[in-house]
């Protein structure tokens, strides 16, 4: 078990805009719980939302990081499965098993759902714990800066599993950034005759095999379109795409309102649903990372040494024009 008197570095939230380099104490382990050496964090584009605006209301403080992978140090009482100096990557949603929608099987929309670097501290820390049900095994051939990509893989996975069979379809991506990555290569792994892609940087855009780049996407003319971008305004770009019983997948955020044509939807009897989280999808985002097809490790563009986190943070929030996606790496 850890001794609590021994200290890490650690990336702890504050107060908005007021991310701080600190030490505090090592996390012990409960009963259903792993201790983690963390080896690589990924900075996902809802840590800079979370420093900028706090949507989902952090206590401060609170050490940030949910996508982490790394080596197991100790285990709680009741964990079996798990010796240490397992490599393994860990899942941030904490779903309670207990609420209704837990038991009607909707595990990533528990109503009382915890998650790293929200209701609890996260992995931009030499060491984090994790439930043990939330953490999986990985071979030695995925890096750890991959590891950490298996929530995000996850959540893509439901993006994809919410637009219905894409066998043969014609899917329009909005979105450039890391997920609307991620999500343009899974949607051509289910399937997908045509995969557009629309975005503003010629970098990332030009990261993404195996499709076709567009600035404006020709009305009625896909069968789903994925919001993949934080901005009102794709979302209307994404309903005049769609043919008729087209489907729009809202994957990405938008905080501010949305005025949609009803009649439009009406006439067309079109469909909108949400994917947030994903539902049971860590093991097939496991097998993803695996994939040598789908190539998920060159979304990581840089690797930055943990010290240098200030560097990552500036790159992963103003550096769209030569960076995607940007790892923590710790010692």
């Amino acid at each position: 078990m850890a001794d609590p008197f021994l200290y890490m570095r650690s990336l702890q939230l504050q107060g908005l805009n007021r991310l701080v380099k600190v030490d505090v104490p090592v996390p012990v382990p409960r009963a259903d719980e792993v201790l983690i050496r963390t080896k690589a964090a990924t900075i996902c584009t809802s840590d800079l939302h979370d420093i900028r605006s706090n949507p989902f209301g952090i206590q401060y403080p609170r050490v940030m990081g949910h996508e982490g992978a790394g080596v197991v140090v100790a285990c709680g009482s009741d964990i079996m499965g798990y010796a240490p100096g397992t490599r393994v990557a860990a899942h941030p949603v904490v779903p309670c098993m207990t609420c209704d929608e837990c038991k009607r099987g909707l595990e990533h929309l528990c109503s009382r759902m915890g998650h790293l670097g929200i209701d609890r501290d996260g992995c931009f820390a030499e060491y984090f714990v994790q439930r043990a049900d939330r953490v999986r095994a990985i071979p030695d051939n995925i890096s750890f800066p991959l590891g950490a990509l298996l929530e995000p893989v996850a959540v893509c996975l439901e993006a994809i599993s919410r637009s219905g069979d894409m066998n043969g379809k014609t899917v329009l991506v909005a979105g450039d950034g890391p997920f609307g990555n991620i999500i343009a290569r899974l949607a051509q792994r289910a399937g997908a005759a045509r995969v557009l892609v629309s975005g503003r940087e010629h970098f990332r855009l030009q990261m993404i095999p195996g499709v076709e780049i567009v600035d404006t996407v020709k009305e009625r003319s896909v069968d789903v379109a994925i919001l993949a971008v934080s901005a009102a305004s794709a979302v209307e770009t994404c309903l005049q795409a769609l043919r008729p019983r087209g489907r729009l997948v809202v994957f990405s955020t938008v905080q501010e309102p949305v005025a949609l044509n009803l009649f439009n939807i009406h006439v067309s009897e079109l469909e909108v649903v949400g994917a947030c989280n994903d539902e049971n999808k860590i093991d097939e985002s496991l097998q993803c990372l695996t994939e040598e097809s789908l190539a998920l490790e060159d979304i990581i563009t840089h690797h930055i040494p943990f010290d240098r986190w200030e560097e990552a943070f500036d790159l992963a929030r103003n550096g769209h024009s030569r960076a995607l996606k940007v790892a923590l790496v710790f010692d």
